[in-house]
């Protein structure tokens, strides 16, 4: 097995790997923080680790220990790359590479080739399963969303569903379904699906004990819209979700429903924001609302 505290012996095996915020949030609940991969943010939900070879990622630890600088390392490992093929695509493609992918978020150059219409974009659903476009490219962004509901069929786990743009070599959160009205509603669709996903699987790393996970669900109105909701009982204490709205049961058999904002509103200084990934909120037992405020 390789001595992966010897910088030396890995550099020649250190690959580029792509890490997603929901997937840092679920070891962080059971990994010390010198056993962490080693990241680099990009934006949004995007992180850039290494590994080495086929053995795990590089750890915090590790990576202190290497002597050498965290953005070297990861120079070395996209030094080791061939160019990014464009083929015959132009406006639009996607990378199934996830070296390729996370190449890519260090350096978006790579994608000149690709003639995009407006700055360069990029929806990193999965690991393996980007796409890229232009920020002006209608088409480009519709195309994304068939893979992510392609993907989401699947039961294909998702990274993100928030594009990420470039502009002068910075990268920064691009608001596409501001950008596109006539993809906003499939956008609002998706991207509901990937949170209760999300969601789904932070649940199962979780041990909260006594307290409550509450799991977010989806509705879809007879208007077409997708929205989602948790169920909380008044009265308990709970991890709760961030959701469209908030079902509010009451010891007594009461039920009523009150928007996110409000109920967080509502609470006040007893409801707490967690360091969770996906963020949650924690509600205190002593808390009580009912639908009406009272």
């Amino acid at each position: 097995m390789t001595d992966m505290s010897d910088y030396a012996a890995v550099r020649d095996q250190l690959r580029l790997q792509m890490f997603d915020a929901t997937e840092l949030g679920i070891l962080d609940l059971s990994t010390s923080a010198e056993e962490m991969p080693r990241v680099q943010f990009v934006a949004a939900e995007v992180y850039i680790g290494l590994q080495v070879g086929d053995e795990a990622f590089v750890t915090v630890a590790q990576a202190a220990g290497w002597g050498v600088s965290f953005t070297d390392a990861l120079k070395s490992a996209f030094d080791s790359l061939p160019p990014l093929e464009i083929g015959a695509d132009r406006g639009v493609m996607e990378i199934t590479d996830e070296q390729q992918v996370a190449a890519l978020f260090l350096d978006p150059s790579r994608a000149a080739g690709l003639r995009v219409s407006g700055d360069l974009a990029i929806v990193p659903l999965a690991q393996t399963r980007v796409v890229i476009t232009g920020t002006d490219d209608e088409h480009g962004f519709g195309r994304a969303v068939e893979v992510a509901d392609q993907l989401l069929a699947e039961g294909a786990r998702l990274a993100s569903i928030h594009p990420i743009g470039s502009q002068n070599g910075e990268w920064f959160p691009f608001p596409w379904r501001d950008r596109f009205p006539a993809l906003a509603s499939a956008i609002s669709r998706i991207t509901r699906e990937f949170g209760v996903r999300a969601y789904r699987e932070q649940a199962s790393a979780l041990d909260a004990g006594d307290v409550r996970v509450l799991e977010p669900k989806l509705d879809k109105l007879e208007t077409g819209v997708t929205i989602t909701f948790a169920t909380w009982l008044s009265g308990t204490a709970a991890l709760l979700p961030v959701v469209d709205n908030v079902i509010i049961a009451s010891a007594q058999g009461q039920i009523g429903v009150m928007g996110f904002a409000q109920f967080i509103e509502q609470a006040g200084d007893a409801v707490v924001r967690t360091e969770l990934a996906p963020i949650r909120y924690y509600i205190p037992d002593a808390l009580k609302i009912t639908a009406n405020g009272s």
